[in-house]
């Protein structure tokens, strides 16, 4: 359970417009935000659940992640969730090794193949299994209004992913699922916040956003001390 923290990449948001004409094809803008998200290297994230998404044992997560090549790295905290009670942790992905730490400052060394057992943490940036792929093949969607993220001008898009092309994101995705999508209306519109809404088994679901921000910054991880 404690390799669940390893899922998915502060969701915030302004007022929408009404829709008009001057909104720009969605299609355009998801084919520019797809190419674009191809080309991210390193990325900070968080990630939001509201409700319950079945088979995610996460509440938040806030971090730093970078890949290069197949090297994958990352840092942050994480709230996970298991046997009904929530905990924070501390994790570290480098050298092929996660570190978690639970409390009390003892970091647990997991090798990252059993993690990604659980999940495969290097598909977030993979073009071919992560965001990139989410976005670009998103079907039906929608150039719905323009919106402000965390002081980013963005254009809000809607539309649906098939449980294939999210799976690199949340693995334990049994459907289709409708995505709300924000991209930047400048730097190739670039993605800035997602958000998928799970149905849930007792006729309960919930919602999993992620934000990026400082795309392609540096980010240093090393081992703890």
């Amino acid at each position: 359970m404690l390799a669940a923290l390893i899922a998915v990449l502060p969701a915030c948001s302004g007022e929408d417009t009404e829709q008009g004409d001057s909104l720009p094809p969605a299609r355009q803008l998801v084919e520019n935000s797809a190419n674009t998200a191809a080309g991210i290297t390193s990325t900070h994230f968080a990630v939001d659940v509201n409700g319950t998404v079945p088979g995610f044992g996460v509440e938040s997560i806030d971090g730093d992640l970078s890949m290069k090549g197949q090297d994958v790295a990352a840092k942050g905290t994480a709230v996970i969730t298991a046997f009904g009670a929530a905990a924070e942790a501390e994790f570290v992905l480098t050298d092929g090794t996660l570190y978690l730490n639970t409390g009390g400052g003892n970091y647990q060394e997991i090798p990252e193949s059993q993690a990604k057992l659980v999940y495969d943490f290097s598909a977030v940036l993979d073009p071919e299994r992560g965001v990139a792929k989410l976005i670009r093949n998103l079907s039906g969607p929608t150039t719905v209004a323009e919106e402000d993220v965390n002081g980013t001008a963005t254009y809000k898009i809607t539309g649906t992913a098939t449980k294939d092309d999210i799976a690199g994101l949340v693995p334990s995705a049994k459907s289709d699922v409708d995505v709300t999508l924000w991209v930047s209306k400048e730097n190739g519109n670039q993605p800035v916040k997602a958000a998928a809404k799970f149905p849930g088994g007792g006729g309960e679901g919930g919602t999993v956003t992620v934000t990026l921000s400082d795309v392609n910054e540096p980010v240093a991880v090393a081992p703890p001390k």
